[in-house]
């Protein structure tokens, strides 16, 4: 394998393994990440960490501080309700177009992701499991560019309120929510499925502005 290939390959561990660090809590909010640090401790140069950390700072987790290093994101209230509202535009765009080419392989994918999702306990089976049932919902539509765009914004959201939340949180009604989606899905009723989303995101997003609040 080339080298570039190889320093390719090492930097896409490294980001992968920092952004579950940052879905699982380990760095609170406005926290710096050092290089060096993050480097000694997976074994591997300052270069790859440096590059992950660039592809985090570019899809919104961390944030650069002049003269000063990276940061892990602050998310304000008016953050949170405009990722939300971004969430929603895109997402319900892709699920209308998805909905009516689901076939029965494809809703058999999302009921058995959902079958799994239901006996989760953990955050971070929980996050995976939520994060694979909503790829699967709109997978049919073959969008690529949008579910980068939908990738990116669930990044943001899942690192903040995840630290926060557990998922007995509001586990009943995320599982209420799901299987209504499937309903529609079995139907093929877009505006039903855009309708349970739209008050799915919209109860996810009062969880998590409620989690924002100082205690």
């Amino acid at each position: 394998m080339p080298a570039s290939s190889i320093a390719r390959t090492t930097s896409s561990a490294v980001t992968q393994l920092l952004r579950q660090s940052l879905d699982h809590g380990r760095w609170a909010a406005g926290a710096p990440l050092r290089q060096e640090e993050i480097a000694a401790e997976l074994g591997v140069s300052r270069v790859p960490v440096r590059e992950a950390l660039f592809q985090l700072q570019a899809e919104g987790l961390l944030e650069m501080v002049p003269n000063k290093g990276m940061y892990v994101r602050t998310v304000s209230p008016a953050d949170l309700r405009e990722l939300f509202r971004l969430r929603w535009l895109i997402e319900a765009d892709v699920l209308a177009e998805a909905v009516p080419l689901h076939d029965a392989s494809s809703i058999n994918r999302v009921e058995t992701i959902q079958a799994a999702l239901d006996k989760a306990h953990s955050v971070a089976d929980w996050l995976a499991g939520d994060r694979e049932f909503h790829e699967a919902l709109y997978a049919p539509a073959q969008r690529p560019e949008s579910m980068v765009i939908v990738r990116r914004l669930r990044y943001l959201v899942d690192r903040f309120y995840f630290t926060r939340l557990k998922p007995s949180t509001r586990a009943q009604g995320w599982h209420q929510e799901h299987h209504a989606l499937i309903r529609a899905l079995r139907k093929r009723d877009a505006k039903a499925a855009s309708r349970v989303l739209q008050e799915h995101l919209a109860a996810t997003e009062r969880s998590a502005l409620a989690a924002l609040r100082p205690a």
